[in-house]
C-alpha cells in the first residue's frame, strides 16, 4: 500500500494540472486586444526585417525576396 501512494499522488497531480489546463484553454483570456500600429513603427520594421532575413535564409530559391508593401500591422 505504501508503494502505491507515490504513483497515486503523481496521477492525482497530473489530473489536477490537466483539468486546470482545459479550463484555461476554453476561456478566451487576452491580455490586451489587437491594435493597429503604423508601418513606420520601429518594431514593425524590425519584425519585417527579421522575417525577410529568415525567409531568404531558409529559401532554396536563387533570388532573395523583399517586401514591397505592408498590408496591415497590429500589436497586442
Amino acid at each position: 500500500m505504501a508503494r502505491l501512494r507515490p504513483g497515486l499522488l503523481l496521477l492525482m497531480a497530473t489530473v489536477a494540472l490537466t483539468s486546470r489546463g482545459f479550463q484555461a484553454w476554453g476561456s478566451p483570456k487576452v491580455v490586451r486586444k489587437f491594435q493597429d500600429v503604423p508601418e513606420s513603427y520601429v518594431y514593425v520594421q524590425q519584425a519585417l526585417w527579421f522575417a525577410m532575413k529568415e525567409y531568404n535564409k531558409a529559401s532554396k530559391d536563387e533570388y532573395t525576396f523583399k517586401v514591397l508593401q505592408i498590408l496591415k500591422s497590429q500589436e497586442q
